[in-house]
């Protein structure tokens, strides 16, 4: 208390002291100066008394004074005292810590890791995990209404070649497999009606093209290469009953070299050759259901 009465004391002085200064030089002034001057400087000096050296002692008084702003401004930006506190009350336990870590990790692989197709190893009633692709006789499946097969799971065309494969099934695996209940398990394969005429060469070439288009749309399915069916000779085409039989030594070779199977479909059906029709190249309806006959037999090799 001493102090700031000695502090409160000596500015009372100081201002006295200025106030005796300014009256000195007033009266000086009135009696050397003119009056219209004398008001100008009297104006200055009492703006110099009375404003600047008080603002001058009060910053010497207030060292301090100078930083007042960048300290606040500072405080605002961090407070340690803050920032600590929000670390103490954010501080887990280790088993803490180690459980919310486990829930984290099974919410985040629930989220990641999506259900996939589960893959049958079973050829199904329906056949609706399986699609059938080939020529004229695949397409007989579409005329036949004693099979399991639906239409929109036979991808043939009348008078396709081995080659036109590709273009048969497309690109689009996304709709196929709508289809198929979203998931195409069994890819059958049967080209070589109309290929007899082409070089062995050739139609192994183009049968081994379609197969590894095949497994890009369908990695997971069974690709199944089934045989050629047999054939008669006409007086056009007198040696057009041995075709068939040296097309599946190429279809059993494309076979072997691309690791998938090969399904002996016309040896496996005795009457096969009485069910063909007048041309000598398609087939009865009949042939149909023993073709089928034929898969389902041999279910547990295939899969």
């Amino acid at each position: 208390m001493g102090s700031l009465e000695n502090l409160k004391s000596l500015n009372r002085h100081k201002r006295l002291k200025r106030l005796r200064t300014l009256n000195y030089l007033m009266d000086w002034l009135r009696y050397n100066i003119s009056t219209r001057s004398t008001i100008i400087i009297g104006v200055l000096l009492l703006l110099f008394f009375g404003f600047f050296l008080p603002f001058r002692a009060g910053k010497a008084n207030n060292p301090n004074g100078n930083n007042s702003l960048k300290n606040l401004a500072s405080a605002q930006v961090s407070n340690p005292a803050s920032d600590n506190d929000l670390h103490r009350s954010t501080v887990l336990p280790a088993q803490t810590q180690t459980q919310s870590r486990t829930q984290t990790q099974k919410k985040t692989q629930a989220q990641t890791i999506a259900p996939t197709p589960e893959h049958s190893s079973k050829i199904k009633a329906d056949f609706s995990n399986a699609i059938f692709v080939g020529d004229s006789i695949t397409f007989g499946f579409k005329n036949s209404h004693n099979t399991p097969v639906k239409q929109d799971h036979v991808y043939a065309k009348i008078g396709a070649h081995v080659y036109e494969g590709i273009g048969l099934l497309g690109d689009n695996s996304d709709l196929i497999k709508s289809r198929c209940n979203g998931s195409v398990d069994y890819v059958f394969l049967m080209f070589g009606a109309n290929d007899y005429g082409y070089d062995a060469k050739s139609y192994k070439q183009w049968y081994k093209e379609l197969v590894e288009h095949s497994k890009k749309m369908f990695p997971d399915a069974k690709i199944i290469l089934q045989s050629v069916m047999p054939m008669k000779s006409t007086p056009e085409q007198p040696q057009r009953n041995l075709e068939p039989e040296k097309m599946n030594r190429v279809v059993k070779t494309v076979a072997a070299d691309e690791n998938v199977k090969y399904l002996d479909v016309s040896q496996s059906i005795a009457n096969a050759k009485s069910l063909l029709l007048a041309d000598g190249l398609h087939f009865k309806p009949e042939l149909y259901p023993l073709w089928i006959s034929v898969i389902k037999a041999n279910e547990k090799q295939l899969a």
